[in-house]
């Protein structure tokens, strides 16, 4: 054997292997080889923050035989990914190669971002050397990881219950969820009104046109009409209005540039959005689509049957560059597909965030390998998930090479001036597509799968397709509301006509007014689409990793999917996931920073430039985290040993159950512990009752949420320790609202917040029933003076 080839798969090997001769032997690491130790934090903090990686367990074969195989040959390839993780695998297999005792072999790296005949040779014939500032970022992003977690799992340990994680990006992606929960239950709706007007206009020679037009602007202002008062009397005033004339009628044509190939982050996005893949289901196939499909005898444009071949090029891109030939060939397909018109002449394209954002290497974006295999060509050859991602990529880098879609955009603005001496317009929008450009091909996949999709999904599709929205011309908008390639012909001729015929001061007048009530909307939970662009617009982590952040905060039960009012899934925080991630940002707000976390990312790529050191930015890094550490385990106080009491008996010992956290959450325990060890699900109906006072207002009306403590008092006496006779006072703790002994620490009392309705006591104790419950879970009612006072009920008396 004169040559050997180290890749990460075995089905990536089983296609680069075809393409090599005799003399090549193509072998697969599954994967990383060699990471830091699971038994211990495996960095010497002490010595330049050195890692001690180690062969992984279950992997020690598998580098034997690369040793093997390495030994018998004169040159070793190490074809791994074209990342940081990539490189990472080729420097442990080049280490693993160096234990080699007598003569080794020449070690050379190779890089393709595609899995094709020509791709993979070209390579071969130029290897180039490692690169040793990217294994250096790996390592630091590595080595950070490990600090993080090695340092804040144990803390959240000790202050909330074992088997919890923390991670450098995880617990951001927590942040982001939990804090967007927040958004929306402290979000109050807000009330206000839209108006809309039927106008007849009558240009110079007679000619009349109904257009509906909403109201824009009260004086150059935006309205704000809060309530249906408002909005009548706006409505009477703008009836009594008696002359309105066209103000200004525009037509002007607009050019709409086709949108960039995809990345990594838009593919995941795109792919959830059109076809609904979660992130770990499109890089899965994605992976299936890079390593190559067994195509039989499918033509390869006369050069022969293609049989395995790579599909896409490589999918872990921060990229949307072109190659030139790519470009090209993709212009000679549109040019023989849809005519020279439809073409951009092979200019590739580069996005305005790629000229001021630094990419990781130097990939190209998410493309077919070959454009002319046409998703419909080999669909025979894909399974139906594979056909699907294939043809959203493929089309997607087609439309990327079309040209600009042409709209003609039409404007009408009627005023007219009310008795209270203001100015209200009314404008009438409306946008005709002229020429498709690269609509040709996307608009075809969106309707496509559109019509099998869920419309209440919450997302906003990156699509740019600017169908025509929003038309109010006449009632003719109404049969094409669906229309996602422009207007049937009468529409597009309709409009013409109006503004040919119209000019500036025509009269017109009111026929109709409808005003219609609406409320602002919370923000929406994330769905794994949107989270995703959230983590990539901010910076935070790398897309490549995101199936795997997702999965941890799942796996641990920090969040869970609720489908809402669509059959789209999203994220809700679990309390577990509420409780970690509040602690962790009290104690390490750096780390829980958005902006912190991405700006190590650009830290990380300066380590990949060779223009920052790796030990400089660990040592920095691990001085605050330590910092941090030793102040939070100090002033945050731990839950683990929390409990709230509540009226449920225990049915095995009869004393009083109390709430206690968990990893898990909430549950029900009894307070008898550890001579009763009974404990019970808490559920939400059972929760609510006693968590009433969660939200409960103090007696006097007022909401209380300080922690100090207030006393419980108002109208009616003060509801007194029957331990020791002091004043309770009503406290907060992370399960919500509680009383307390105001006589704490000589007397530690807790009790919970009664659920009171407002009848007093009948025995005239000045006390109010309260709700309480039986051992077995069952409510009745008693008094809030108990144990003074032991009056109960089943039923609360009726009052007057």
């Amino acid at each position: 054997m004169k040559n050997l080839v180290i890749v990460e798969s075995p089905s990536k090997a089983n296609t680069i292997n075809k393409y090599l001769g005799d003399n090549y032997s193509v072998k697969a690491t599954m994967g990383h080889i060699k990471d830091l130790p699971k038994s211990k934090i495996g960095v010497d903090i002490e010595h330049g923050f050195e890692p001690f990686y180690e062969i992984i367990k279950g992997k020690e074969k598998t580098a034997e035989e690369i040793k093997k195989y390495a030994k018998a040959a004169d040159t070793v390839f190490l074809a791994a990914d074209p990342d940081r993780e990539g490189e990472a695998i080729a420097w442990n297999v080049k280490e693993i190669i160096d234990t080699i005792k007598g003569k080794k072999p020449a070690v050379k790296r190779v890089l393709f971002n595609e899995i094709t005949k020509d791709a993979v040779n070209e390579a071969i014939k130029n290897p180039t050397e490692l690169n040793e500032f990217m294994f250096e970022s790996q390592k630091a992003r590595r080595i950070l990881d490990r600090l993080v977690g090695y340092n804040l799992s144990p803390f959240l340990w000790k202050k909330v219950g074992r088997g919890l994680s923390a991670g450098r990006v995880q617990s951001v992606t927590l942040y982001l969820i939990v804090e967007r929960e927040k958004e929306i239950n402290n979000f109050v709706k807000e009330e206000y009104w839209t108006l809309s007007a039927v106008f007849l206009i009558r240009n110079s020679a007679g000619n009349s046109f109904t257009i509906t037009s909403e109201l824009a602007k009260i004086n150059s202002k935006d309205p704000e009409i809060k309530n249906a008062e408002e909005a009548e009397d706006i409505k009477n005033l703008l009836l009594s209005i008696t002359e309105y004339k066209i103000n200004s009628i525009g037509r002007k044509s607009v050019k709409r540039n086709s949108p960039v190939p995809l990345i990594t982050s838009t593919m995941q996005q795109e792919a959830f959005k059109t076809i609904r893949f979660s992130v770990k289901k499109t890089m899965n196939i994605a992976q299936k689509l890079y390593e190559g499909i067994e195509l039989g005898k499918v033509d390869n444009i006369g050069k022969g049957k293609l049989g395995l071949t790579g599909l896409i090029t490589y999918m872990r891109t921060d990229s949307t560059r072109i190659s030139d030939v790519a470009a090209k060939a993709a212009n000679d397909f549109i040019v023989k597909e849809f005519g020279k018109d439809f073409a951009k002449n092979g200019a590739a394209v580069v996005s305005k965030k790629q000229k001021t954002k630094k990419i990781q290497d130097a990939h190209e974006a998410i493309r077919p390998s070959n454009v002319f295999l046409t998703p419909e060509k080999i669909k025979n050859y894909l399974s139906a998930d594979e056909y699907k991602l294939y043809k959203l990529i493929w089309t997607y880098f087609v439309a990327s090479q079309m040209s600009q879609s042409i709209y003609d955009q039409y404007s009408i603005v009627i005023s007219g001036k009310g008795a209270d001496e203001n100015e209200y317009l009314f404008k009438t929008a409306e946008s005709v597509l002229k020429f498709e450009g690269y609509l040709k091909v996307l608009n075809k996949l969106h309707e496509h799968y559109q019509e099998n999709s869920d419309s209440d999904s919450g997302e906003e599709s990156n699509l740019n397709t600017d169908n025509s929205a929003n038309s109010t011309y006449n009632n003719k908008k109404s049969e094409n509301k669906n229309n996602k390639t422009g207007y049937k012909e009468q529409d597009s001729k309709y409009i013409s006509k109006i503004f040919e015929v119209l000019k500036e001061n025509d009269p017109a007048f009111i026929q109709d007014l409808n005003l219609a009530q609406h409320f602002t909307a919370p923000p929406s939970r994330y769905t794994e689409a949107s989270l995703v662009k959230a983590l990539d617009e901010n910076g935070v982590g790398r897309p490549s990793t995101y199936q795997t952040i997702i999965s941890n905060i799942k796996n641990k039960d920090y969040v869970e999917t609720e489908t809402e009012t669509s059959s789209v899934a999203k994220f809700k925080p679990t309390e577990l996931g509420i409780v970690v991630s509040d602690i962790l940002k009290e104690g390490f707000p750096d780390i829980l920073d958005i902006k912190f976390t991405a700006n190590m990312e650009n830290k990380l790529d300066e380590i990949e430039n060779g223009t920052l050191d790796k030990n400089t930015l660990l040592k920095g890094f691990y001085d605050k985290l330590i910092e941090r550490l030793a102040v939070a385990g100090k002033d945050i106080a731990s839950i683990k040993g929390t409990s709230i009491p509540t009226d449920i008996v225990c049915d095995k010992c009869g004393k009083p159950m109390v709430v206690k956290f968990g990893r898990f959450g909430k549950f029900l325990a009894c307070s008898g512990y550890p001579e009763c060890k009974n404990t019970r699900e808490l559920s939400s109906s059972t929760e609510s009752n006693i968590a009433g006072a969660q939200n409960l207002s103090t007696a006097d009306g007022s909401q209380n949420d300080e922690n100090s403590g207030h006393m419980y008092q108002a109208d009616e006496p003060a509801v007194l320790c029957e331990k020791c006779g002091k004043p309770m006072v009503l406290k907060s703790g992370r399960f919500g609202k509680f009383l307390a002994c105001s006589g704490y620490p000589e007397c530690k009392n807790t009790k919970p917040v009664p659920l009171k309705s407002n009848i007093p006591c009948p025995n005239g104790c000045g006390g109010y029933l309260a709700i309480k419950k039986t051992k077995t879970g069952k409510r009745f009612y008693g008094c809030s003076n108990y144990p003074t006072c032991n009056y109960t009920t089943w039923k609360l008396p009726k009052t007057e």
